[in-house]
């Protein structure tokens, strides 16, 4: 049976009933590496079919730094939104308790959980709200514990589903994820119209903006919880020449060390936000990454500060002392490229996040996959900078002979940067 069945009376593409649960998985490896993965997380999606009536979602909680599961009308090409829950929302089964929950500890306990898909409207603490016949049923894992695996240490959440006629069934695991030709003809669908030809990207000045993006496209199914802040370039095609990135790192959880959610990192006084990442990605299809700098991971100095540097080498070049964060630019043939910030769960207590420069209007509209121009990327990053202050990444191209000699200060004095 081909995965995109043909619908009646014109209608857009359908999609089979699943007879497996979480056959789609999104990772940085292999086929699954496509519409901007993060080197930290996992997704496993699966769509909802017409027929069902109720869908129970029956799991625990996660080992790792966020989970959630997004509802997301219409399947294979999302329209909008359904709903969504993420970890401390989602209540505990009866003798179990949150891990999530403000002021809990990492200590083992029963930690299970039921969440329901609904069609009626119902208004449970636990119930993700259904508005098309289908969806996409996303169930992302930010930044497993370590020792945890990919899958923070437990098994995927267990999926039963009850029909029009009240007919209930558990379906299984899925043996394999991402399989052909499944796989191939709905990432094709999802993708339709994108990419047929090459994104044209102006070349960007030596000073290289970032600006928030105000609407993520829903055909990409974003994070509802993260607010995103982009840059674009075409490539360099000069191995010597580098990008140079500056900021500052807000507080974030130690969950790295095992310490739950509510402990600050190592150096920090207070958690600002869950999670912070800063990923290179290339806008030519199937849009993957190249790779990431994780928060827990990322050299920060004295001051709080981290430099990250970009380079076209394949593997980490010795000259870069162990302060520097090098991400790879991949390939210089594949162009254009994409450099974004992730900012998820940020604290209302906290004044320089993406989210509170969003809120005050600065952003830069994004019309998948034509990204923003220039011009609207460097006004949105202006008027962010106000607000973000030493959190707003500034970065520069920089010839690898200024950064040897003189570290980021050269750089963003080549590049005109005070």
């Amino acid at each position: 049976m081909p995965f995109l069945v043909p619908p009646g009376k014109g209608s857009a593409e359908t999609l089979p009933t699943p007879t497996c649960a979480w056959q789609f998985h999104w990772t940085p490896y292999g086929q699954g590496n496509w519409i901007f993965p993060d080197a930290a997380y996992r997704i496993w999606y699966m769509p909802i079919d017409a027929g069902w009536r109720e869908v129970k979602i029956s799991g625990a909680y996660a080992k790792s730094r966020f989970f959630s599961f997004a509802l997301y009308d219409e399947a294979p090409i999302a329209t909008a939104l359904a709903d969504h829950l993420y970890d401390a929302q989602i209540a505990p089964d009866a003798g179990s308790t949150n891990p999530f929950a403000e002021g809990a500890s990492a200590v083992e306990v029963p930690a299970n959980y039921t969440v329901t898909i609904d069609r009626s409207g119902g208004d449970g603490g636990n119930t993700l709200n259904l508005h098309a016949e289908t969806a996409w049923l996303l169930y992302r894992v930010y930044f497993s514990n370590p020792g945890q695996g990919t899958m923070g240490g437990v098994p995927l959440p267990e999926i039963t589903v009850t029909d029009a006629g009240g007919q209930t069934k558990t379906l299984p695991p899925c043996e394999t994820v991402n399989r052909r030709p499944q796989f191939l003809d709905m990432q094709a669908s999802i993708l339709q119209g994108v990419l047929e030809d090459p994104v044209h990207v102006p070349p960007s000045p030596d000073h290289i903006w970032f600006g928030p993006v105000l609407n993520p496209p829903i055909r990409i199914l974003p994070n509802p919880d993260n607010k995103y802040m982009v840059s674009y370039f075409m490539s360099e095609r000069r191995p010597d020449r580098i990008v140079v990135i500056r900021v500052k790192i807000p507080g974030f959880p130690d969950t790295f060390h095992g310490s739950s959610v509510w402990q600050p990192a190592p150096g920090f006084d207070s958690i600002d936000l869950r999670y912070w990442t800063m990923c290179v990605g290339e806008l030519v299809s199937p849009v993957p990454i190249v790779n990431c700098a994780v928060d827990a991971t990322t050299p920060i100095d004295e001051d709080g500060f981290a430099t990250i540097v970009l380079s076209y080498d394949v593997l980490r070049p010795h000259w870069f002392g162990p302060d520097i964060a090098w991400v790879p630019l991949g390939d210089e043939q594949m162009s254009p490229k994409t450099i974004f910030l992730r900012y998820l769960l940020a604290s209302e207590n906290f004044p320089h996040s993406i989210q509170k420069a969003v809120a005050a209007g600065c952003g830069a509209h994004f019309n998948f996959p034509v990204p923003p121009s220039q011009e609207a990327i460097r006004e949105a990053g202006q008027c962010s900078q106000k607000i973000m202050g030493d959190y707003f990444p500034v970065a520069a191209w920089c010839d690898t002979d200024h950064f040897l000699e003189g570290g980021w200060k050269a750089c963003f004095k080549q590049a005109g940067i005070e």
